[in-house]
């Protein structure tokens, strides 16, 4: 058999293999999705709550997760947080103003979970 020949097998072989180990991968992978648990009216002092889950309800321990408070003009409180035992995180509320802010939760996702993106209103209102 020629050299030619031999690496055009090797090159079909290593093609198969790729696309099998592509389709196992999608074949179980799993949709991803944070749950906001607090509720959506707190005050300074309270706790934003998240949960990762999957389409199962199953809880994803120590997973790390990026915690974006934006307020109306903009401004954004970044916090990175990792999920415990039972898949969940939580970031104490500091300083914030009275006000609308927006909870972007987003999960980089592993070889077998999918990321995910989500976007949940709050409200902060310390009562004055």
């Amino acid at each position: 058999m020629s050299k030619t020949k031999s690496i055009i097998i090797i090159i079909i072989v290593l093609l198969i293999i790729g696309i099998g180990v592509f389709a196992y991968i999608q074949a179980n992978s799993h949709n991803t999705k944070i749950d906001v648990i607090s509720n959506s009216t707190l005050k300074n002092g309270d706790k934003v709550k998240i949960e990762l889950t999957d389409e199962y309800r199953n809880n994803y321990p120590n997973e790390n997760i990026h915690i974006k408070i934006l307020d109306d003009s903009g401004w954004a409180h970044n916090y990175d947080v990792t999920t415990n035992k039972e898949g969940k995180a939580s970031v104490v509320l500091e300083t914030f103003e009275n006000g609308n802010y927006t909870i972007h939760t987003i999960y980089n996702g592993t070889m077998f979970n999918k990321a995910y993106h989500g976007v949940t209103s709050l409200e902060i209102d310390d009562g004055y």
